[in-house]
Formats: structure tokens, sequence, C-alpha cells
């Protein structure tokens, strides 16, 4: 037995003997915050007051130590490092602790202090960074199924194999997923991590999530989904020190919606404070927006944490309080439960600080105390402190990790987020019976992309080998990269200036071998788009073309053989206006998850049809969109207020069949707000192949004295037709939906007049409309 295996198990051995001993101490002292049967405040309550200051100071950290005579375990990352200090690593050592500790990351243990752990977990599409995990597709793909229902079902198994990684390995419950940030900027370096620029379809998938992930017991968190960053949070550039600037109605009506739906509808029982201030105040120290907003407003239950070294941000960034002892009391009295740290900026501030501030009356016990509260009523509600056969999700097992439904849901998942944005004259499905042979081209072709905050599935099926998995030897399939995603490469390192030294790459060949090979096939299909060099958290992009020589490759290819189809893989929304205008057919696929290249040689060649819809608006440069760092809607943002002409507008995407909507029925023609406008409207497959419509329902406020924007989404659905089907689909509009934030008042309020009821099937293509009065 090695070194590394022995301290192993001696660990396990220390766990499991901590583990019987919290049980059977909780059964002889019946100490108050071990008895299951007393309400969750009572345990609380009866646990902190056997606590000193320093202790509960310390259990705000999101690496939290344990305290042995309460025998309360520690919140680190996940257990202590086998080897400890001083040891060499050996192959064979790594091997076998990869086996026996797969939710570990090894890459970064010389860094753990402060890395994820403890607290601080992640499950954006899918359990991340703890070994096996299902990858579900990106957030940005995930949005345009238009499908909530999916979304809650894909959640339901990430918390299920969470548990597995807790109940199995010891991993913590607290995850700090989803990003519910919307999509008001395509250059956004986090776009893939979102759902979508409109605030009410954002809410639902929010909600969604959270239904999925927290599970439905009445008495245990299966586990927590921290809805993040709250709030107005959407630029990179500027991400430490930055503030969004934004009027009260704005920031009621599109910024805050999802939060207020996850937390009020959903039960989200975490939140997460962004980096950035709100015009001008740091929103970790805002206790507007921490408690009167979130908790007396919102009823939220659950504790706050920063985002990863926000806290820091509050002094060395923002200088908003730039005395740390008296920055962490303001933050903490704002609402602020639970500090993460991070190696960008100072660490460990409360560990540091809050002490201090306590000592000289910057802050008192009390209100430690409403922190150190939450944090605990969280770890109770996850079933910490109880035994396990009153915890129905301590069942679940390693059986349950990486199961054949998760698998197929993967792939649901990824065929729903295909979304179908040129077919012309019907290029698309690719007849099998008459293709002898395939060109696949491009440097997303045989990559698995599955963006950030990514787990590691089993299951990993790039383009290429989906095509090859699904045609098998029926078509001659030849592959060429053709180019690389980026044409800058990093080939050394500037000490002296700190950064990296790039190279510049000539790939004319590489291209013109690629075209060379198109022109020798029956069909090119392209491969192109982005990664995680092109954006991604920290960084934004400036333009929205494809980067590097990927244009050059499709135009070369496209001029070897007209008979081409581009297939995007990406993680925010393109600027393809040459492709649009040249290119019969174009899939966005975008990071799709692990399944991706199966979903998308069905869609290819018909075995699915593609019936996602845009959840953001595609424009045709960044010429036409306001700055990145400005926070005002009303200056061109989104299909709310854009109005030029668009490459794809929101809600957006085809499909190998025909619908109709008509017969829009409103059972009132004039509302007063009390109760609901029901409407019913009848869809028909008018095509000759079953498919999936998305039909959308905007209310458009036609005699309003403020500015309002175009329209906006108030409802939708997605169902399933056969050939000549039709189905009647009812939605329903209340006040609030009619409502508009008066800034004046304080409160929500509604214009007297006309309202349009628009249903189509996108932002743009209306097929029927209805007025509606409110008086």
């Amino acid at each position: 037995m090695t070194i590394a295996m022995h301290k192993i198990n001696q660990l396990v051995t220390v766990f499991l003997v901590l583990t019987v001993s919290i049980f059977s101490w909780g059964c002889e002292s019946q100490a108050g915050y071990m008895d299951p049967a007393l309400p969750v405040d009572q345990r609380v309550e009866a646990l902190i007051s056997e606590m000193t200051v320093a202790e509960k100071i310390a259990q705000m950290s999101h690496l939290a130590p344990g305290i042995e005579r309460l025998n309360i375990r520690p919140y680190e990352p996940n257990f202590v490092n086998p080897l400890g200090e001083g040891f060499e690593w050996e192959e064979d050592e790594i091997t076998e602790l990869t086996e026996q500790r797969p939710w570990e990351n090894y890459e970064y243990w010389d860094e753990g202090s402060c890395m994820d752990g403890g607290w601080w977990n992640e499950a954006l599409h899918g359990v991340a960074r703890a070994g096996l995990a299902t990858a579900f597709p990106q957030s940005i793909a995930l949005g345009c199924t238009w499908n909530p229902e999916l979304v809650e079902k894909a959640m339901s198994i990430s918390s299920t194999e969470a548990r597995v990684h807790h109940n199995v390995y010891g991993k913590k419950l607290t995850y700090w997923s989803p990003t519910i940030n919307i999509l008001r900027d395509p250059r956004w370096g986090r776009n893939e991590e979102s759902y979508s620029e409109d605030p009410y379809l954002l809410s639902q998938m929010a909600l969604a999530f959270v239904k999925g992930f927290q599970g439905d017991d009445p008495k245990y968190l299966k586990a927590i989904a921290t809805v993040k960053h709250y709030v107005a949070n959407n630029s990179e550039y500027n991400r430490h020190d930055g503030s969004a600037d934004v009027s009260e109605r704005w920031l009621r009506e599109y910024y805050m919606p999802a939060f207020q739906t996850a937390i009020e509808e959903g039960g989200a029982y975490s939140v997460m404070s962004a980096y950035n201030a709100v015009n001008g105040i740091p929103v970790s120290a805002d206790p507007r927006l921490m408690t009167r907003v979130l908790r007396d407003e919102w009823g939220f239950e659950g504790y706050v944490v920063s985002d990863c070294g926000a806290v820091s941000d509050v002094v060395h960034q923002h200088k908003y309080e730039t005395d740390p002892e008296k920055a962490v009391a303001a933050v903490v009295k704002a609402g602020l439960d639970l500090e993460c740290e991070t190696c960008e900026t100072e660490q460990f501030m409360f560990d540091k600080y809050l002490q201090g501030a306590f000592d000289k009356g910057y802050i008192t016990e009390d209100e430690i105390d409403v922190a150190v509260r939450r944090l605990f009523r969280a770890r109770i509600r996850l079933g910490e402190f109880d035994p396990p056969e009153m915890v129905q999700y301590s069942s679940i097992s390693r059986n349950d990790l990486d199961t054949d439904e998760s698998r197929k849901v993967a792939l649901q998942a990824a065929r729903e987020s295909l979304v179908l944005l040129k077919n012309k004259n019907n290029f698309l499905p690719l007849d099998r019976s008459s293709i002898k042979s395939l060109a696949v081209i491009g440097p997303n072709a045989d990559k698995l992309e599955l963006g950030g905050y990514s787990g590691s599935p089993s299951v990993r099926i790039d383009p290429l080998t989906g095509l090859r998995q699904l045609v098998g030897e029926d078509i001659d399939i030849r592959y060429a990269k053709g180019c690389e995603i980026s044409d800058r490469v990093e080939v050394d390192w500037d000490d002296e200036n700190d950064r990296p030294v790039m190279e510049t790459l000539d790939e004319t060949n590489s291209i013109k071998e690629a075209a060379a090979l198109a022109a020798e096939t029956d069909v090119a299909i392209l491969f192109l788009g982005t990664n995680l060099d092109i954006a991604n958290e920290a960084a934004d992009r400036t333009d929205l073309r494809l980067p590097g020589n990927q244009l050059k490759l499709a135009q070369a290819v496209f001029r070897a053989n007209p008979r081409t189809v581009v297939v995007l893989i990406n993680g925010m929304p393109l600027s393809i206006n040459w492709l649009d205008k040249n290119i019969p057919a174009i899939l966005e696929a975008w990071y799709a998850g692990q399944a991706q290249g199966l979903a998308i040689a069905e869609a290819l060649f018909g075995d699915y049809n593609p019936g996602g819809k845009l959840s953001v608006t595609f424009h045709k440069g960044v010429d036409e969109l306001p700055h990145i760092g400005d926070y005002d809607i009303t200056k061109g943002r989104t299909y709310w207020f854009f109005d030029r002409e668009v490459l794809y507008p929101f809600g957006y995407g085809l499909s190998y069949t025909t619908f109709e909507v008509s017969n829009m029925i409103p059972d009132k023609t004039s509302y007063s707000g009390s109760g609901t406008v029901n409407i019913q409207v009848d869809v028909r497959n008018t095509g000759s192949v079953r498919g999936d419509e998305v039909v959308q329902l905007y209310l458009k406020d036609i005699e309003s004295k403020l500015i309002q924007p175009s329209k906006k989404l108030r409802d939708f659905k997605r169902i399933s037709l056969d050939p000549g089907a039709s189905q009647t689909i009812s939605f329903e509009l209340n006040k609030k939906d009619f409502s508009y934030w008066n800034e004046e008042t304080g409160n929500w309020d509604v214009e007297s007049g006309d309202f349009e009821i628009q249903i189509g099937t996108s932002s743009q293509d209306i097929k029927t409309k209805s007025i509606v009065t409110y008086n």
C-alpha cells in the first residue's frame, strides 16, 4: 500500500468515526440542534448559543473549519489533502487517487486555499469540477429549447449526481449555480452561462433550474441552488470596479425579474452578490438591494454569498470603504452572510478583519448571529445533522451517477437546443441514400466543446464522431480541420510585462487543402464557431464576427463546393452576414453538451427535426450596439428597444415542416385587473413531417405616455405535432403582465388604454393579433 493510500484510509476512518460520533453524541446529550424533531429555527438557536464570536466568524468563510467540541464538521474542500505536505507525486499514486477520489481537482491542489470546495461548488449545466458527471448543454443552449420542463428534469438529474458526490465521496451540497444575469449584450464574455435576453423567458428557466435542483421534499433540500450574480452584472472588462447605472424602473422590469421569480416562486435558498456596484454602491454593501428588496419585499429566507473576491473589491476596487474593518462590518450589516475568497484579490477578508470590527464596535454579536443563523439553517435543511434514514436523498447511491436516463435526457436536451437558422430550398435534411461522400471540415468538427463550468462526462460525442456513428459505412466521411478557431497562438511568455507572446498563424495551405477536399465530395459540412479562448469569464468580445480565419475557410469551401452546410458551435450570438447571404443551410448548435455530435448528425440527416428558437438576437455587427458598459436598455438593447434590421430576431427558428397559427380567441376585450385574461389559439402542422413549434405570446402597450418596449414576451408553449395534426393552446394574462414600475410611487402600476395581444412564432413573425382594453 502506498503512503497516499494509507493516508486516505486513515482519513476515511476518521470521517466515519466522526460521523458516528455526531449521531451517537446527539442521542446521549439530546443537544437541541441535533434533535430532528425540533423546528429548524429552534435547532439553529441552540447551536449558535454554544459558539464563541471567533467560532461564528470562522463559519462565514466558504472554507469553514469544523468545531470539534460541538461535533460540527468542517466545510472545507471535500477532505484534507491525503498526501499532506512534502510528498512527491508518483504517477501510480495519482492514478490510485483519481480512482479513489474522483471528485478532486488535482490540478489546483497547490492553490487549494483559494479555489472551490467547501461551500463553493459548481453545477451550471451539470455537476462541474468533481469528476464523473453528466454534461448537459450550456445554459444559452438550454434557453433555446424554450422548454422549462426539460430544464427542470436535467437539473433534477444534476442534483441527484450532486448527492452521489456527497453521499459517496463527501463533496458538499451548496452549489453556486445558476447564472441568471440577463443577456443584454452579445459581447459579454459570459453569454454562454445564461439563458436569454428576455426577462420572462429567463425567469422561467431560472425557476425550472431551482425547482429541479433543490428537490420537492417539504423538510430537506436535495441540494442548494445559488442564483447569481445579483444584480445587473453584464460586463467583464470592469467586473471588479464597474457600476451598472440604471433607473429603478428598468432594474425592476428588466434586470431583477429572474431573481425575483427564482426566489418567490422557486424558493431559491442562496443568492450570490455581484462584483459590480449599482448606481455607485457595491451590491455587497447595499442594504437596499441585499435586505430590503431581497428579504423584505421578496421574502428570501436563505443566505447570501459574495462573488469570489467581492468583499475585497469593496475596499480595493470600488474604494467605497477603504478601512477593511469598517468594510466587512458594512457588508454583513447590509445582508451578506458568507464570503467567497479567490486568488484574484485580497483573500479571507472576514477571517482577517471581522474580529477587529467586532472588537472596535463596528458590528455587534447579534448582527453576526444573523448571518451565522442563516448558514446553519441551510446546513440543517440539507440533512447534515440528522440520521441518514430520515433524509430521503441519503439513499442516492453510486448507481445513480451517469445513468442511461441521464444520457437520454442529455441527448434530448441537445436535440431541442438546435436552431435552424437558414434552409434555402429545403437543402436540409440531407438524403443519405443519394450522398456517397461527405467532407467534414472546421476547427470544431472533431472537438467536444462543453463550455465553461463543465463536468467530466463518460459520453463525449463530438460532431465528427456523431456523423460516423449515425451513418456508419454508408457514406464516405473525410475530415480536414482547415484552420484553428483563432489565428493567434501563444508561443512564449513575456515575464517583464507579464503577458503572453503571440504569433499569427499562416493557414493558407490548410485552407486550400480543406477546399480541395470539399471539391471532391458530394456535400461539405463546416463546423465553425468559438471556444473559451474567444470569450469567457473575465474576457468580453469586442466584435461578433467569426474569429480567426474561419470566414476565409468558409468562403474557400463554398467556392469549391456550393453544396455546403454550416454548423455553428459557439457560446454567444455571431454576426455571420456573409454566411447568411451565401450558404444554403445554417444550423446553430451552441455548446450542446456531451451528446452534441449525435444530436447534430440526427438533425442534418432528418432523424430529428430541429425546433429550437433563438433566446437572443443575432445582430449584423457591433457598430449598431451601445457601449457594453451602458446599462440603459432604452438605447437600443435587445428586441425590446432595438429598432433596426437584425440578422435573426429573438424567438426565431425554422423547421423541416410548416405550422399555421390561427383563431386567437381572448375571453374578454376589456380588463380591469381582476382575475385573468384567457386566450386560446389553434396550431396546426401543415407540413409533411412531425415537428415542434414554440408558440409565443407578446403584449404591446399601444397607448402609453411612457417609454415602452416594442413588445414583451408574456407566455410561450413548445408543442410537438404530427403532420396534419392540430392543437388548441391556452394562455393566461394577469394584472402583472400589463404593469410597469412606477418610480414616483415605488410600486407596480398599470396605464389605462389599449394593449395588443400578439401571438406568433418569433418576435417578428406575428401570426394573429387582438386588442384588449385595460380600464
